[in-house]
Order: structure tokens, then C-alpha cells, then sequence
């Protein structure tokens, strides 16, 4: 291991490490307040209305971020003015299509939550917050990462707050989708507030969004296409377990994932680093450099924490209550340790335009998913679900790497 190299990435990250690591610790506090609070049925009951409205809305507008950081490696114009307008106007139509579902039939999927203000309001913080891509593009593209590191911090920090206050009041579902949404405002608001700079009202007129229409499609497409295909895994397994089991084990299930997903905050930290690296010309980066002096050394790391303290942390966190999410948890640690071990190959693919073998890659996961779940989560709930999950991120990172090595191979004839 190269200490020189780690310490050269920290340096390079050191204020979105920062944010993220005080993200976590918030997090920690947050979800032990919550789930002491809610108990396993209600938090599955929440963490399935909150899918829904994840699935629907990162369906339709997830990673615009990259199509924009893609534009503007491309065309070097300043587009930020034109693309927040498309950001409301997906996040109206992901609005409006909610609404449709809660008040349908399908609602008795998710415990037949009734249609009311709070769930208005969330959706409404849902549209907020999609103003957050075309200021995460920006703010990647220049290397704003201070920037970035401060909309995430500040946004969490209300978040937690607001949860905080509320549950001190009253425990209920409502209040903890009051506190998201209020995240969901901070996080888009803030996000054009430091961004500014790079909003010119005199951009947005008829040519302009017609040009960035004709110049966004093909890469809207691609991503799309990535997204939609990729959805799946991620964000329908709460809805499928929520249809073959019951809240208190979706409550389980949850808890598990949510203890894994810090290590996508790594992914977060490392992500716009490597993006800025790729979308510049004048600089490069060494993957063989990334894995073997910073990510093996992380992940090994990880799995020797969660392995030991695991079983401890969940009853120090949310009680003997949720207890049953230790083996969910240590499965899922393999499929996202896979993930952070090669998270960099999807940039690669995005910068030289080979995207569509990422979706070829989320095909394989979304299959792979459904049937792993159908066969295991009926007999093992849970655990069941999870064991799909991580061997769906396995099988898509395989082919990905696949890819990779071929591209390689390629480039280096």
C-alpha cells in the first residue's frame, strides 16, 4: 500500500470526506431515533411510501447530473440556466405520476397510505430537490468541491435537526416525512443558492432551450436507457418484499441496507474526483493506482468492522428489536463492497461514450434480481432478498470489468 497515494486522494477529497463522514455520524443518530421510535412495522411502512416515490422520481430524472457534466465537457457552454428548467419539468411529471399511484389501486402495496398534506409536500420537496443535478454538474465540471461538500453537509444537517424536533413531540411516520422533505428543499435550494454564479437569467430564452434540447437528447437517451434498466435492483426490492412478506420485515430489511449504504458515501467522496479527472483535458488518473492503494485497503477495513461489531452496533442503535438485520447486513456488505471496488469502470465507460455497456451490465443485475428474488424471498425474507441483491451487483460488476478489460486491451494496441 502506497500511503503517499491514499493520503494524495484524502488531500484531493478532504472537504467531501469531511461532509460525508459528519453525514454518517448523523445518520447513525437519525436512523437510532427513528427506529426506537417507529419499531419495525412503522419504519417499513415509511421506508416502502419513501420507495415508491425514489423509484418513480430517479426513474424519470436521475443523473441528469452526468448528461450535464457530459454537455459540458462537450460544448464547453455555460447550460445551467436552461437545464434547471428541464429538472422542474421532470420533477413535475415524477410528481403528478405519484399522485396517480398513491390514490390507485397499487397503494394497497404499501399498507394503503392515504393520499394527504404531508405526502403532498413531500412530493412537492421531491420536485426541489431535482435541482440538485445541473448543480452537482456544475459544481463537479469546475471543481467546485468545497462547494459540493458544503450543499451535502448542510442539507443533512437540516435534515437531522428536523427529525430530531419533530420526534421529540411526536414518533410518528408523519413527521419523519416532514423531516425528509425538508432535507429534499435544502439539498435543491441550496444547491442553485451556491451555484449562483453560473445562473443567467438572459440564458434562458427559445433558441437556447431548443439547442440544449437537440444537443441533450442523445445523451438523455443513453442515460435513460442506464437508469431505467438499472432502477430496478436498487429501488423495487423494499416494494417486492413488501408484497411477499410483511412491514416488521421490510423494517429489517431496511435497517440492514441503510447500515451498508455508508459505503456508498465513499462512492460519493471518490466520484467527483475521478469525474473531474476524466472531464478535463489536462488531466489523467491511474485506476491500477486507485484500487491497490485506496479502495483494497478500505474495503478490507470495512469487513473486518462490520464483521466484528455488526450484531453490537445494530442493538446499541435501534434495540434488540431489529437484531435480525445482522445476517441481511453481512450479505449485503458483499455486493456493495464489490460496487466501491469498481464504481470508477461506469466513468470510464460514461467519458468514452461505451454507457450502453453499463446498461447491457444493469440488464444482467435487473434479471439476475428478479429471479434470485423470487426464489429466495419467500424462504428466507430478509436475508433472501439481500442475497439477491448482492449477487445481482456482483454479476453486473463482472461484466463491467469484462468491458473494461477488453476496452483496454483495445486502446493499448
Amino acid at each position: 500500500m502506497n500511503f503517499n497515494y491514499f493520503k494524495t486522494v484524502l488531500e484531493e477529497t478532504k472537504e467531501l470526506a469531511f461532509s460525508q463522514v459528519l453525514i454518517i455520524v448523523l445518520l447513525f443518530i437519525q436512523i437510532s431515533v427513528v427506529t426506537r421510535g417507529l419499531g419495525t412495522s412503522n419504519y417499513g411502512r415509511a421506508a416502502l411510501v419513501l420507495a415508491l416515490v425514489a423509484l418513480i422520481f430517479r426513474t424519470f430524472h436521475s443523473r441528469n447530473s452526468e448528461v450535464t457534466l457530459l454537455m459540458l465537457k462537450k460544448h464547453g457552454k455555460n447550460i445551467y440556466s436552461v437545464s434547471l428548467l428541464f429538472d422542474i419539468f421532470i420533477g413535475i411529471i415524477s410528481m403528478l405520476l405519484c399522485v396517480i399511484l398513491f390514490q390507485s389501486s397499487i397503494n394497497t402495496l404499501f399498507g394503503d397510505y392515504q393520499f394527504n398534506t404531508i405526502l403532498f409536500i413531500l412530493l412537492l420537496s421531491r420536485v426541489i430537490q431535482t435541482l440538485s443535478e445541473s448543480s452537482k454538474a456544475v459544481l463537479t465540471f469546475y471543481g467546485k468541491f468545497k462547494k459540493f461538500a458544503l450543499v451535502d453537509s448542510v442539507s443533512n444537517i437540516f435534515r437531522f435537526v428536523a427529525i430530531i424536533l419533530l420526534f421529540y413531540f411526536e414518533k410518528s411516520i408523519e413527521n419523519y416525512l416532514i423531516g425528509q422533505s425538508i432535507f429534499s428543499i435544502t439539498y435543491g435550494l441550496f444547491g442553485v443558492f451556491v451555484c449562483r454564479d453560473y445562473l443567467k437569467i438572459s440564458d434562458i430564452s427559445f433558441k437556447n432551450i431548443k439547442e440544449y434540447l437537440q444537443v441533450f437528447k442523445l445523451d438523455f437517451y443513453k442515460q435513460r436507457a442506464d437508469q431505467l434498466v438499472g432502477i430496478i435492483p436498487q429501488h423495487l426490492d423494499l416494494i417486492i418484499l413488501g408484497y411477499f412478506t410483511d412491514f416488521s420485515t421490510v423494517g429489517i430489511f431496511r435497517i440492514a441496507k441503510r447500515l451498508v449504504e455508508p459505503i456508498n458515501y465513499a462512492i460519493t467522496i471518490l466520484n467527483p474526483y475521478v469525474q473531474n479527472q476524466l472531464s478535463r483535458e489536462d488531466k489523467d488518473i491511474n485506476f491500477k493506482d486507485l484500487i491497490k492503494n485506496f479502495l483494497i485497503p478500505l474495503i478490507l477495513v470495512l469487513t473486518i468492522s462490520y464483521l466484528s461489531f455488526g450484531k453490537n452496533f445494530i442493538e446499541f442503535l435501534s434495540g434488540k428489536e431489529f437484531i435480525e438485520a445482522y445476517y441481511p447486513m453481512l450479505i449485503l456488505l458483499v455486493g456493495y463492497c464489490t460496487y466501491l471496488a469498481t464504481f470508477w469502470i461506469r466513468q470510464l465507460l460514461l467519458f468514452n461514450d461505451l454507457l450502453q455497456h453499463h446498461a447491457v451490465s444493469k440488464i444482467i443485475s435487473t434479471v439476475s434480481f428478479l429471479v434470485f428474488s423470487y426464489f429466495f424471498v419467500n424462504q428466507y425474507g430478509a436475508s433472501g432478498l439481500a442475497i439477491a441483491l448482492s449477487i445481482s451487483m456482483i454479476l453486473q460488476k463482472v461484466y463491467e470489468f469484462y468491458i473494461f478489460n477488453k476496452f483496454t486491451k483495445q486502446t493499448n494496441k
